[in-house]
Protein backbone atom coordinates (compact mmCIF):
# COMPACT_ATOMS: atom_id res chain seq x y z
CA UNK A 1 0.00 0.00 0.00
CA UNK A 2 1.13 3.28 -1.10
CA UNK A 3 1.63 5.95 2.04
CA UNK A 4 0.80 9.56 1.89
CA UNK A 5 2.37 12.14 4.84
CA UNK A 6 0.82 15.48 5.96
CA UNK A 7 3.85 17.12 7.54
CA UNK A 8 3.12 20.17 9.49
CA UNK A 9 4.67 22.80 11.42
CA UNK A 10 1.76 22.44 14.93
CA UNK A 11 -0.48 20.19 15.62
CA UNK A 12 -3.83 21.49 14.35
CA UNK A 13 -2.01 23.08 10.90
CA UNK A 14 -2.78 20.05 8.61
CA UNK A 15 -6.77 19.82 9.85
CA UNK A 16 -6.98 23.02 9.17
CA UNK A 17 -5.31 23.37 5.70
CA UNK A 18 -5.60 19.61 4.18
CA UNK A 19 -7.07 16.89 6.35
CA UNK A 20 -10.06 16.89 3.90
CA UNK A 21 -7.81 15.84 0.96
CA UNK A 22 -6.08 13.27 3.35
CA UNK A 23 -9.56 11.67 3.92
CA UNK A 24 -10.56 11.62 0.57
CA UNK A 25 -7.05 9.76 -0.11
CA UNK A 26 -7.49 7.57 2.52
CA UNK A 27 -10.58 6.63 1.15
CA UNK A 28 -8.92 5.68 -2.13
CA UNK A 29 -6.62 2.83 -0.23
CA UNK A 30 -3.77 5.03 0.73
CA UNK A 31 -1.82 4.66 4.12
CA UNK A 32 -2.36 7.83 5.98
CA UNK A 33 0.69 9.50 7.92
CA UNK A 34 0.26 12.63 9.91
CA UNK A 35 3.45 14.47 11.12
CA UNK A 36 4.31 17.81 13.02
CA UNK A 37 7.87 19.26 13.51
CA UNK A 38 7.32 20.82 16.50
CA UNK A 39 5.34 19.87 19.77
CA UNK A 40 2.71 23.04 19.77
CA UNK A 41 4.83 23.69 23.15
CA UNK A 42 3.98 27.39 23.12
CA UNK A 43 0.29 26.98 22.47
CA UNK A 44 -1.02 28.30 25.45
CA UNK A 45 -1.24 30.91 27.86
CA UNK A 46 -1.50 29.10 31.24
CA UNK A 47 -0.28 25.81 30.67
CA UNK A 48 3.19 24.97 31.05
CA UNK A 49 5.23 24.07 27.86
CA UNK A 50 5.76 19.86 28.73
CA UNK A 51 2.00 19.75 29.69
CA UNK A 52 0.58 21.51 26.85
CA UNK A 53 2.72 19.81 24.38
CA UNK A 54 1.80 16.33 25.73
CA UNK A 55 -1.55 17.51 25.69
CA UNK A 56 -1.27 18.58 21.62
CA UNK A 57 0.44 15.78 20.79
CA UNK A 58 -2.49 13.27 22.14
CA UNK A 59 -4.95 15.64 20.64
CA UNK A 60 -3.14 15.04 17.18
CA UNK A 61 -2.88 11.42 17.44
CA UNK A 62 -6.40 11.58 18.20
CA UNK A 63 -7.17 13.28 14.72
CA UNK A 64 -5.46 11.21 12.52
CA UNK A 65 -7.55 8.54 14.34
CA UNK A 66 -10.59 9.50 12.76
CA UNK A 67 -9.45 9.09 9.19
CA UNK A 68 -7.44 5.68 10.11
CA UNK A 69 -3.88 7.56 9.95
CA UNK A 70 -0.60 7.25 11.93
CA UNK A 71 0.96 10.52 13.90
CA UNK A 72 4.49 10.67 13.97
CA UNK A 73 6.40 13.88 16.19
CA UNK A 74 9.82 15.02 14.41
CA UNK A 75 11.07 16.01 18.17
CA UNK A 76 11.17 19.77 17.38
CA UNK A 77 10.54 22.97 19.71
CA UNK A 78 7.23 25.62 19.03
CA UNK A 79 9.16 28.76 17.32
CA UNK A 80 12.24 27.33 17.56
CA UNK A 81 11.90 25.74 13.94
CA UNK A 82 15.29 26.90 12.10
CA UNK A 83 16.61 25.68 8.19
CA UNK A 84 19.92 23.58 10.20
CA UNK A 85 21.85 21.01 10.97
CA UNK A 86 19.95 19.84 13.46
CA UNK A 87 16.38 20.27 12.32
CA UNK A 88 17.24 18.73 8.77
CA UNK A 89 18.46 15.96 10.50
CA UNK A 90 14.54 15.49 12.09
CA UNK A 91 13.05 15.86 8.93
CA UNK A 92 15.24 12.93 6.95
CA UNK A 93 15.02 10.75 9.66
CA UNK A 94 10.76 10.99 9.63
CA UNK A 95 10.96 10.97 5.73
CA UNK A 96 12.95 7.68 5.46
CA UNK A 97 10.67 6.39 8.54
CA UNK A 98 7.40 6.88 6.18
CA UNK A 99 8.85 6.22 2.71
CA UNK A 100 5.56 8.23 1.20
CA UNK A 101 5.08 7.99 -2.29
CA UNK A 102 2.81 11.88 -1.78
CA UNK A 103 4.22 14.69 0.78
CA UNK A 104 1.91 17.59 1.24
CA UNK A 105 3.24 20.76 3.52
CA UNK A 106 3.22 24.26 4.43
CA UNK A 107 3.33 26.94 2.00
CA UNK A 108 6.78 28.60 1.32
CA UNK A 109 5.14 31.88 2.19
CA UNK A 110 2.98 31.96 5.00
CA UNK A 111 2.50 34.20 8.03
CA UNK A 112 4.69 32.59 10.47
CA UNK A 113 8.15 31.16 10.44
CA UNK A 114 7.89 28.52 12.03
CA UNK A 115 5.33 27.05 8.85
CA UNK A 116 8.18 29.04 6.49
CA UNK A 117 11.41 27.21 8.07
CA UNK A 118 8.88 23.76 8.32
CA UNK A 119 8.19 24.21 4.33
CA UNK A 120 11.90 24.73 3.75
CA UNK A 121 12.78 21.24 5.76
CA UNK A 122 10.37 19.27 4.15
CA UNK A 123 10.99 19.88 0.56
CA UNK A 124 14.79 19.53 1.59
CA UNK A 125 14.27 16.14 3.31
CA UNK A 126 12.24 14.29 1.12
CA UNK A 127 15.11 14.98 -1.75
CA UNK A 128 18.00 14.69 0.31
CA UNK A 129 16.19 11.58 2.41
CA UNK A 130 17.37 9.04 -0.99
CA UNK A 131 20.95 10.29 -0.93
CA UNK A 132 22.79 7.65 0.81
CA UNK A 133 25.65 9.67 2.06
CA UNK A 134 24.04 11.99 4.47
CA UNK A 135 23.93 10.71 8.17
CA UNK A 136 20.84 11.56 9.95
CA UNK A 137 22.58 10.62 13.30
CA UNK A 138 20.82 7.41 14.02
CA UNK A 139 21.04 4.44 11.68
CA UNK A 140 18.28 4.77 8.59
CA UNK A 141 17.25 3.33 5.15
CA UNK A 142 17.97 5.79 2.36
CA UNK A 143 14.22 5.96 0.57
CA UNK A 144 14.32 5.28 -3.33
CA UNK A 145 12.84 8.32 -4.40
CA UNK A 146 11.57 11.31 -4.45
CA UNK A 147 7.71 11.70 -3.85
CA UNK A 148 5.35 14.20 -4.84
CA UNK A 149 5.54 17.35 -3.40
CA UNK A 150 2.84 19.49 -2.53
CA UNK A 151 2.29 22.74 -0.63
CA UNK A 152 -1.30 23.61 1.19
CA UNK A 153 -2.32 27.32 0.93
CA UNK A 154 -1.59 29.63 3.35
CA UNK A 155 -3.55 30.26 6.91
CA UNK A 156 -5.86 32.92 6.47
CA UNK A 157 -5.45 31.98 2.50
CA UNK A 158 -2.40 35.17 2.20
CA UNK A 159 1.26 35.56 1.60
CA UNK A 160 3.10 37.87 4.33
CA UNK A 161 2.08 40.71 1.83
CA UNK A 162 -1.59 39.86 1.64
CA UNK A 163 -1.80 38.59 -1.45
CA UNK A 164 -3.21 35.55 -3.05
CA UNK A 165 -0.82 32.72 -3.08
CA UNK A 166 -0.17 31.29 -6.98
CA UNK A 167 -2.72 28.15 -6.53
CA UNK A 168 -2.43 24.82 -8.96
CA UNK A 169 -5.68 23.79 -8.32
CA UNK A 170 -8.18 22.95 -5.65
CA UNK A 171 -9.76 19.78 -4.50
CA UNK A 172 -13.53 19.18 -3.91
CA UNK A 173 -13.22 18.35 0.01
CA UNK A 174 -16.94 18.80 0.28
CA UNK A 175 -17.48 15.00 0.89
CA UNK A 176 -15.13 15.32 3.77
CA UNK A 177 -15.47 18.38 5.25
CA UNK A 178 -17.61 16.58 8.62
CA UNK A 179 -14.57 14.50 9.31
CA UNK A 180 -12.24 17.53 8.67
CA UNK A 181 -14.44 19.30 11.11
CA UNK A 182 -14.19 16.30 13.63
CA UNK A 183 -10.47 16.11 13.43
CA UNK A 184 -10.18 19.80 14.19
CA UNK A 185 -12.28 19.44 17.26
CA UNK A 186 -9.50 17.00 18.57
CA UNK A 187 -7.78 20.00 18.90
CA UNK A 188 -9.84 21.35 21.72
CA UNK A 189 -6.65 22.85 23.63
CA UNK A 190 -6.32 25.61 20.66
CA UNK A 191 -10.18 26.64 20.86
CA UNK A 192 -9.17 29.84 23.87
CA UNK A 193 -5.53 30.07 22.29
CA UNK A 194 -7.05 30.98 18.96
CA UNK A 195 -9.21 33.40 20.51
CA UNK A 196 -6.51 34.77 22.37
CA UNK A 197 -3.45 34.88 19.93
CA UNK A 198 -5.44 35.37 16.37
CA UNK A 199 -8.68 36.86 17.90
CA UNK A 200 -10.40 33.95 16.40
CA UNK A 201 -13.27 33.09 18.33
CA UNK A 202 -14.13 29.90 17.06
CA UNK A 203 -11.16 28.07 15.32
CA UNK A 204 -14.32 25.35 13.66
CA UNK A 205 -15.86 28.58 11.97
CA UNK A 206 -12.64 30.01 10.48
CA UNK A 207 -11.67 26.61 8.90
CA UNK A 208 -15.24 26.51 7.07
CA UNK A 209 -14.62 29.76 5.97
CA UNK A 210 -10.98 29.30 4.62
CA UNK A 211 -12.48 25.48 3.42
CA UNK A 212 -15.76 27.27 1.54
CA UNK A 213 -13.62 30.53 0.59
CA UNK A 214 -11.05 27.81 -1.32
CA UNK A 215 -14.20 25.96 -2.66
CA UNK A 216 -15.38 28.95 -4.15
CA UNK A 217 -12.45 29.49 -6.72
CA UNK A 218 -12.95 26.07 -7.59
CA UNK A 219 -16.56 26.20 -7.88
CA UNK A 220 -17.52 23.42 -5.59
CA UNK A 221 -19.09 24.03 -1.95
CA UNK A 222 -15.64 23.26 0.08
CA UNK A 223 -12.01 23.05 -1.13
CA UNK A 224 -8.83 22.53 -0.66
CA UNK A 225 -6.11 24.06 -2.80
CA UNK A 226 -2.34 23.18 -3.18
CA UNK A 227 0.34 24.40 -5.08
CA UNK A 228 2.90 21.16 -6.87
CA UNK A 229 6.78 21.83 -6.73
CA UNK A 230 8.23 21.48 -10.19
CA UNK A 231 11.08 21.79 -9.58
CA UNK A 232 14.44 19.35 -11.12
CA UNK A 233 14.45 15.80 -9.80
CA UNK A 234 10.67 15.92 -8.30
CA UNK A 235 8.12 14.23 -10.03
CA UNK A 236 5.81 16.54 -12.26
CA UNK A 237 2.50 14.21 -13.12
CA UNK A 238 -0.36 15.75 -10.89
CA UNK A 239 -0.58 12.31 -8.98
CA UNK A 240 -3.58 14.10 -7.25
CA UNK A 241 -5.84 14.14 -10.42
CA UNK A 242 -4.86 10.39 -11.28
CA UNK A 243 -6.00 9.47 -7.50
CA UNK A 244 -8.84 11.86 -7.12
CA UNK A 245 -10.21 12.35 -10.73
CA UNK A 246 -12.90 15.20 -10.54
CA UNK A 247 -12.63 16.01 -7.19
CA UNK A 248 -9.33 17.89 -8.47
CA UNK A 249 -9.95 21.35 -10.24
CA UNK A 250 -7.64 23.17 -11.87
CA UNK A 251 -7.17 27.03 -11.73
Amino acid sequence: MERVLAFGCHPDDIEFMASGTMALLGEKGYELHFATMAGGEAGSQTEPPQHIRERRLEEARNAAAIVGGTFHYAGGSDLEVEYNHHYRRLAIRLIREVDPAIVLTHAPSDYMIDHEETSRLVRNAVFIATVPNFDCGVPTTPTKRVPYLYYWNAAGLIDIFGRPLPIHFGVDVSSAIDRKEEMLACHASQRDWLRFINGIDSYLDAMRDWTRRQGETIGRPYGECFIQHLGNAYPTENILKEILGELVVGM
